[in-house]
């Protein structure tokens, strides 16, 4: 896919609904958590603001996505192509979502460690497990 300007650029990658508040005042939204930003094609983050819609295959779910799409194309262009290409960002999701906790257990031997750290360290690696468990699966 090309990293043309108007596709690609610094993206949010956490637009979920409690990222996002609405100001009465101005009309307009207004957007927090910006620690995941990072740059993409823009459509990563609509694929990552309707997850929910791209992983439930029912009628209503897919009306959702496609209302979603329509009115995102009323504002701003969005190529059929990056439309297509949703399970390719979700798949990128997920392996993001993979390689953050691993990296942190990469490192994570303290000689005085918290009490909590080795509970959230059989957590992390639990969540490891599980996400290795669901790459075997076709996507």
């Amino acid at each position: 896919m090309p990293a043309a300007e108007e596709a690609y650029g610094l993206i949010h990658y956490d637009f979920q609904t409690d990222n996002v508040f609405w100001q009465e005042k101005t009309g307009q939204p207004s957007v927090i958590d910006f620690d995941d930003s990072m740059y993409h094609w823009f459509a990563m983050d609509i694929a990552a603001a309707l997850t929910d819609q791209l992983e439930d295959e029912s009628p209503e779910s897919e009306a959702q996505l496609q209302a979603f799409v329509r009115g995102y194309r009323y504002v701003r262009p969005l190529d059929e192509a990056m439309v297509q290409a949703f399970p390719r960002f979700r798949r990128f999701a997920e392996l993001y979502s993979f390689a953050r906790p691993l990296a942190s257990l990469e490192n994570s031997e303290l000689k005085e460690a918290p009490e909590w750290l080795d509970g959230l360290k059989t957590e992390l690696q639990q969540y490891c497990d599980e996400m290795r468990q669901s790459f075997a699966k076709p996507w």
